[in-house]
């Protein structure tokens, strides 16, 4: 076995009789401060109906949507951090990897890898999520690298009615390095990602974001010729306009809208493109006694979300429409069962539309 493979089994052990001392995000006694563990495990389902049953390709099937081990804590009165890592389909992704320094009351700043400031869904845990999935617009977003994980730096301020975080990143993605002095490469952005966001509260049971970004996209690359270049570099700009509402009678509404241009050499097209996503999410949960020969069952919630992605606002019909939809059950603040159905309405008019149930059952730790 090499030097690597024992370092490896040495950390894993050593982790989980960590985690296994500390069940349930107890506290334990390390140089630091303090130290919480905790976890998240996601077991997924689906079943595609427009796929059709052949010897080559499977209607449905599970997969581990997520599993997460995290730490975080303080290191001083100062200093804190956050560190996490999945373990999905037997390979280890870093996910969050940050540390956070309060330079005063109203000043902080934030530096490693991390969620940077943009649309309201994406900065919510996925374990509490309105459904099973974040919708078509985040997910567009974060395939553009406008959002999601980044590694960079960010500034918080409280301005006393509201927030402010500055964010400047590689803008290439989790782990996605950009060292300086390194070999330019096709799968590195040579660009620089710039968000901002503010956030307001109005009242108790509102909030109003916007989030704004330049992105410096593509990479410089060499082809066989090492004197020969290839870009497609080019740059990105979006605006991003949200709210969250939630009402006393247990319904939770959020919702976004984002428009932005991207250059033409980027996506290798003869025009810049302008894009437009909206989404609208809404859920209404209940609580009720414990049930506890469900499984400590104790609560019942509904939701559903529209989404619409228009990739190149110059072409007429070019939408991608989706609704989700479906109930959940939770089994105390930490277990959850989700069940959604998914229909979609592709960009491709001459493809058909979609309907897909996807099913999740969510266990904290």
């Amino acid at each position: 076995m090499n030097t690597f493979k024992v370092l490896g089994l040495t950390a894993l052990t050593a982790s989980v009789l960590l985690c296994s001392n500390s069940f349930a995000g107890d506290k334990v006694s390390t140089g630091s401060k303090s130290l919480k563990l905790s976890g998240r495990i996601q077991l997924q389902h689906l079943f595609n109906n427009d796929i059709e049953s052949s010897g080559e390709k499977t209607t449905n099937g599970f997969r581990i949507r997520r599993g997460r081990l995290q730490a975080k804590g303080s290191v001083n009165d100062f200093v804190s951090y956050k560190f996490q890592i999945e373990v999905r389909d037997n390979s280890p992704k870093l996910k969050d990897a940050l540390g956070k320094i309060k330079l005063n009351d109203n000043l902080s700043l934030t530096v490693g890898q991390f969620h940077v400031p943009v649309w309201r869904e994406e900065l919510r845990s996925s374990g509490n999520l309105l459904l099973v999935e974040r919708g078509a617009a985040a997910e567009f977003l974060a395939d553009k690298n406008f959002s999601a994980r980044h590694i960079g730096a960010e500034l918080g301020v409280s301005l006393g009615f509201a927030t402010l975080q500055i964010n400047y990143s590689n803008g290439s993605g989790e782990g996605e390095k950009e060292t300086a002095g390194s070999s330019k490469s096709a799968d590195v952005n040579n660009g620089k990602l710039i968000t901002s966001r503010v956030n307001v509260p109005v009242g108790e049971m509102a909030e109003i974001g916007l989030s704004v970004g330049f992105a410096g996209l593509g990479a410089d690359f060499y082809t066989d010729d090492d004197d020969a270049v290839v870009s497609n570099k080019g740059n990105g700009i979006f605006f991003a306009p949200d709210f969250g509402i939630k009402l006393p009678v247990g319904i939770d509404i959020e919702g976004g809208l984002a428009m932005g241009t991207i250059d033409k050499d980027v996506i290798g097209a003869t025009d810049d493109q302008s894009f437009t996503v909206f989404d609208l999410t809404a859920r209404w949960g209940t609580k009720f006694d414990t049930i506890e020969n469900f499984g400590g069952l104790d609560g019942f919630e509904f939701a559903a979300g529209f989404s619409s992605v228009e990739p190149n606002s110059e072409i007429d019909d070019d939408e991608e429409l989706s609704i989700r939809f479906g109930p959940a059950l939770n089994f105390g603040k930490k277990v959850r069962f989700q069940l959604n159905g998914e229909m979609t309405k592709p960009a491709d008019k001459a493809s058909d539309d979609t309907f897909a149930i996807r099913s999740q059952f969510t266990i904290n730790f």
